[in-house]
């Protein structure tokens, strides 16, 4: 039996095809390793000569078009078919069902196995084929009667069409395509994502952002032709241009088919700025001393000297002997009790007792203390304005009633793909703008707004801020919304731009020319524009002026119009006085002593 079956095999192999077969196997499977061979072929065709062909280390998987299954989902992606074609009018159906089997999988190589040497025609009918499925590594090899074996390759572009190979001395990946990437000036349809009034512009190309200068220079390097496409509606899953310029979130949606184009160096998170710390002015220094509790702290100690004085000189004189008149007003216009409360001297009568003069000593220290501690708190906020805190994590951003301005184009994303409670809880005042508003408010300096932001675009403002010299948004660790998600241009499904531009992408940011072209943002956008922005020069200190002190004519003007009051007062309850004394005669020997 096994010299039966090694007799077999050696009859098969000395057909032509399968001799070359072998080698162009061998020869890839070398170069880079095969983990699937598919072999397909029609069911009513019983007599491929490959159906009983089995190559050494290489797992096969044999099916026809009936079946349907993904071979990346349930073997590897790193595999090689090979179909079968004994009538050429099965060659839609096959190359159909291939492109179910090899779904997100156009990379792989493809061998077309007929049994008669394909026409001109047939050919054409073939790049049709491969042009609708988007199969780029492809291999026709056919012969006749006298068993010369023809070879012809698949040349993707522009456009698909077959060019035939005459010298087989050397195999391998070159069987398939023995050129560096090249797509000889074939046409790809960009799509603008952003209605930016201000562009760069390469020739005919509207570029809005350094990610689109990635895809410029991914078309001169591989002379690719970008072609603007007009934006429409479309209802269509498939987009209509080849790739959106300005790479974006994938929605969940969006994650099955796009997901291929996503790469490490990609990836990005989106943030919350918040306005930064700043110095506070003259007139919050003067609201942050809390001046209502320092009044209510004075009226507290005023009235209590006040008082206890009162209390102390009617008791002395009553101890002495002499008659002492209290009125209603002694305790309102104590000058002494002012005068040691603000630290300043006071006179003292040669007949205050011991502890009348314990209690204005007790005053003096207080107000020694009291004003050299006011006056040293004011200086040195005058001195070194503090700082607004800046806002640091979501609780606090809750707090500060600060509204956030969003993309308009990141509403559905953050709305659907996000924690929608987290949201509502902690950015009840999240508002969307379009982009050309959103950024106006935040190229303005506005201080007293939150942006949602790229990292990305981040960077570029971080250093906007720098080269004008004023920064008022500012980021923190802790206020990420998202973080390492997949942000990549948007193609069509089985793009045959979505590998090469992958691969250009992770080679590119290898390099750092994107961090480069980050660092030097602002000054190739004022070269662009040829313009020049001043940086905004602030004092490093703001001098006291009469206006920081109208607060002070205030008091002055409440104490004249309490002090008329006051006058008016007395005026009043004299003339009352001595119409009462008119009235009612004093009793001899009624003697007053003067309130000292």
């Amino acid at each position: 039996m096994l010299l039966l079956s090694q007799a077999l095999t050696q009859k098969r192999e000395q057909h032509p095809q399968l001799r070359l077969l072998n080698k162009i196997i061998q020869s890839t499977h070398k170069e880079l390793t095969i983990r699937t061979l598919l072999m397909l072929q029609h069911h009513q065709d019983k007599n491929c000569p490959v159906q009983e062909w089995n190559p050494d280390d290489i797992p096969i998987l044999r099916s026809n078009e009936l079946n349907s299954m993904e071979i990346r989902n349930n073997f590897n992606h790193r595999a090689l078919a090979v179909v079968c074609l004994q009538d050429t009018s099965h060659m839609i159906l096959l190359l159909n069902a291939l492109a179910k089997y090899l779904d997100h999988m156009r990379h792989s190589q493809i061998i077309l196995w007929m049994q008669r040497k394909p026409t001109e025609d047939f050919l054409n009918q073939i790049s049709s084929q491969a042009e609708e499925h988007k199969f780029l590594h492809l291999l026709v090899l056919g012969h006749d009667q006298s068993e010369e074996v023809s070879i012809h390759r698949l040349c993707p572009f522009p456009s698909p069409h077959f060019e035939r190979i005459e010298s087989t001395s050397s195999f391998g990946k070159r069987m398939f395509n023995n050129k560096r990437l090249n797509f000889q000036g074939k046409k790809a349809f960009v799509l603008p994502n952003w209605p930016l009034s201000l562009n760069y512009r390469n020739g005919s190309l509207p570029i809005t952002g350094i990610e689109d200068k990635q895809i410029v220079e991914f078309a001169g390097i591989y002379n690719l032709t970008l072609v603007v496409a007009e934006k429409k509606d479309s209802d269509a899953t498939d987009p209509y241009f080849d790739i959106q310029l300005n790479p974006r979130l994938l929605s969940t949606n969006e994650t099955a088919e796009q997901i291929e184009s996503a790469n490490t160096f990609g990836a990005t998170s989106l943030i919350v700025v918040v306005p930064c710390s700043r110095s506070k002015s003259i007139a919050n220094v003067f609201h942050k001393l809390d001046l209502q509790t320092w009044f209510f702290y004075i009226l507290s100690v005023y009235v209590t000297f006040a008082v206890v004085e009162s209390l102390i000189m009617v008791i002395s004189y009553r101890i002495s002997g002499h008659s002492y008149r209290l009125t209603s007003l002694n305790p309102f216009i104590n000058t002494r009790a002012f005068r040691a409360i603000l630290g300043l001297p006071f006179p003292v009568g040669p007949r205050a007792s011991v502890s009348l003069r314990q209690l204005f000593l007790a005053m003096s220290i207080f107000g020694m203390i009291f004003s050299s501690f006011f006056n040293c708190k004011l200086n040195s906020l005058l001195t070194k304005h503090p700082l607004e805190p800046q806002v640091e994590n979501f609780e606090q951003l809750q707090e500060s009633d600060l509204t956030v301005i969003a993309d308009a184009g990141l509403r559905s994303f953050i709305e659907n793909d996000g924690n929608g409670e987290f949201y509502r809880l902690h950015l009840p005042n999240l508002m969307y703008l379009d982009t050309v508003k959103r950024g106006q408010l935040i190229i303005s300096g506005n201080d007293s707004l939150a942006f949602t932001v790229m990292e990305p675009h981040w960077i570029i403002l971080e250093n906007f801020q720098k080269t004008i010299g004023r920064k008022t948004l500012c980021s923190s660790k802790n206020l990420t919304l998202f973080q390492n998600l997949p942000r990549v241009y948007i193609m069509k499904k089985e793009s045959v731009y979505r590998w090469p531009v992958n691969r250009f992408l992770r080679t590119f940011a290898e390099s750092g020319i994107p961090d480069h072209w980050l660092r030097i943002s602002p000054r190739t956008i004022r070269s662009y524009l040829n313009v020049t922005i001043k940086p905004l020069l602030k004092p490093a200190f703001e001098p006291l002026s009469l206006q920081h002190f109208k607060w002070l004519g205030w008091v002055l003007g409440f104490g004249y119009g309490l002090a008329t009051l006051v006058f008016l007062l007395e005026l009043h309850v004299g003339n009352a006085k001595r119409k009462v004394e008119k009235r009612v005669p004093a009793p001899p020997g009624d003697q007053e002593l003067a309130a000292v």
